[in-house]
Formats: structure tokens, C-alpha cells, sequence
């Protein structure tokens, strides 16, 4: 029985971007290369990249791409998680998150519905480990503009008190729920800064 879906699907990728494809795993046959990535902002599109396979003239079960560079944060979660991040991971596809401070607001200013107490915000490092957790996420990208923004951003990253293993040291899952709940409001993140370009996917 046919089902009908309001979920986005993946755009069919086309016969220039198929092509492109094809000639950069060529160069990465003959040792030119060592990886083959793609970037997007749309998550319907990163679905898309994650479950493309390379061309039947080549080897048709094996990933299009070696990893994915997607956006992703503590309020900028809900079309990654639902869209990209399970294709990726499906694929073996390791994930680099960016935007994940959205652009430094996540620290400095929240919408007023989102506090939950007086001065609530997380540090610019407690957003690299929230994405980090993610196990879709192995790298995260960030852009820090001065020697003490990185100390600020990675310093407790190293600290010795943390846990070898990103996935149970960094964050506990009481840590993630607070930050979900502190950027679940993702339409009225919008509202102020139209961060997300493509909305319709959170929905």
C-alpha cells in the first residue's frame, strides 16, 4: 500500500554532481587525493550525499564520499538528527560539524523564552562537546578569532579530569538534555538571526 510522507526527501543528485564524483574518485585511484568530502547547509541534501554510491561503472555499494562537513548544534538539531546524521552513520560516513556555536550566539544571546535560569548559557567549549556527542560527529570545526577564544574553546577539552572517550567523558546525558532543552526552541532561534536557511527541514 503506497504511504504518503510530510518528510523531506533526498534530492536525486545529478548528472554534472555524478560525473564530479566519478572524476575525483578517479583521482583518488591513482593517489592525487586522499578523500573525497562534501559540504551543504540544506540536511536534505546531506542525506542525499550520505546515500549516494559511486557510479555502476565503478563500485556501486561504496560510499560517494569519505565524510560529510554539516551544520550542527545545541539549536540547530532537529533536521540534522532526523535527515542527515542517520544516513551518514548507516553509510559509515564520520561527520564535521560547523556553526556549532551559531556564530558565537549560543553563549552571548539566547531568545528570553529559551532561559531556564538567570544567566543560563553554555561556554563556547560545552558546544564542541555537545556536538561531539553526537556519534555521527567526529570532528568539529571552529573558528576561533584570537588565542583566547581557542584557549577558551579547548583548554577544557584537555583537561585531565575529562574521560579518554568523547562519548561518556565530556557531556553526561543529564548535560545534553539541559542543552537540548535550551535549543529546542529552534523557530524562535530563527526569528532573531535566520541562521537556518532551509526551516521547512526542522519541521
Amino acid at each position: 500500500t503506497p504511504t504518503t510522507s510530510d518528510e523531506p526527501q533526498p534530492p536525486t543528485l545529478g548528472k554534472e554532481l555524478r560525473n564530479a564524483i566519478d572524476h575525483a574518485h578517479r583521482l583518488k585511484e591513482e593517489g592525487k587525493i586522499r578523500y573525497v568530502m562534501a559540504s551543504t547547509h540544506s540536511h536534505v541534501v546531506g542525506a542525499a550525499l550520505a546515500s549516494a554510491k559511486l557510479l555502476p561503472s565503478s563500485h556501486p555499494e561504496t560510499p560517494a564520499f569519505d565524510a560529510l562537513m554539516l551544520r550542527y548544534s545545541m539549536s540547530h538539531r532537529n533536521a540534522a538528527e532526523s535527515l542527515s546524521f542517520p544516513k551518514a552513520m548507516e553509510n559509515n560516513i564520520p561527520v564535521l560539524a560547523f556553526t556549532t556555536t551559531r556564530w558565537n550566539r549560543l553563549q552571548s544571546d539566547p531568545p528570553p523564552s529559551t532561559m531556564m535560569m538567570d544567566g543560563f548559557r553554555p561556554t563556547t567549549s560545552e558546544c564542541l562537546k555537545f556536538a561531539l556527542h553526537h556519534p555521527a560527529v567526529e570532528v568539529v570545526l571552529h573558528s576561533a578569532r584570537d588565542e583566547e577564544e581557542l584557549d577558551e574553546a579547548l583548554l577544557p577539552l584537555l583537561s585531565s579530569s575529562l574521560a579518554t572517550s568523547k562519548r561518556t567523558g565530556w557531556l553526561s546525558e543529564e548535560e545534553c538534555e539541559q542543552w537540548r532543552v535550551y535549543g529546542s526552541d529552534e523557530a524562535r532561534w530563527n526569528e532573531d538571526d535566520a541562521f537556518d536557511e532551509y526551516p521547512e527541514e526542522s519541521m
